[in-house]
């Protein structure tokens, strides 16, 4: 069985751009649908978390290297 984060872009800040999109799309769909689509609602409201996570901990990172070099 294939692990399912190999599907997905790797978590550096060069992926950031990817991440972000992600997140923005995934909101714009979520928006979109219907109130019959409770499951699908909630799977990708849990992806959406999971970009959001990401891009987070991709900026406080990103943070924490530009303070050191400073």
């Amino acid at each position: 069985m294939t692990p399912p984060d190999t599907r997905r872009p790797p978590i550096t800040p060069g992926t950031r751009p990817l991440w972000a999109e992600h997140a923005d799309r995934t909101k714009v769909f979520i928006g979109q649908l219907g109130t019959t689509r409770k499951t699908g609602r909630t799977r990708l409201q849990a992806d959406l978390d999971r970009a959001l996570r990401v891009v987070a901990e991709i900026d406080a990172a990103s943070d924490t290297r530009n303070e050191k070099s400073s």
